[in-house]
């Protein structure tokens, strides 16, 4: 699965926020929502795969277009339980209790 930007993304009202939609079949199956702090730091505010799709790769391609998208910037997240794992296996480091970056 290779989910790229264009088309996936808006920013909502000016406010900094960024809603990431993949899409298919006119089927949303996973959202990402990103807050831009500045210029140089993006937070992840929620990546969501919907559960019928969840181990099909949507993730680790949301999370890559991602990256990409923002590969100057510094990105940062609060991981929720469970989650800390894999974004450390994407290349976040833990830098304090409740908080990874890349």
């Amino acid at each position: 699965m290779s989910i790229t930007t264009e088309g996936i993304e808006f920013n909502v009202l000016d406010m900094g926020h960024e809603f990431w939609v993949a899409v298919q079949a006119d089927v949303i199956i996973a959202l990402a929502v990103l807050a831009q702090e500045d210029y140089d730091n993006i937070r992840i505010l929620h990546l969501e795969v919907v559960p019928s799709r969840k181990n099909e790769g949507f993730r680790p391609s949301s999370l890559r277009a991602i990256t990409k998208e923002y590969s100057q910037c510094s990105l940062w997240v609060i991981p929720f339980d469970g989650t800390e794992e894999f974004y450390e296996h994407s290349g976040f480091t833990r830098v304090s209790r409740w908080e990874v970056r890349r």
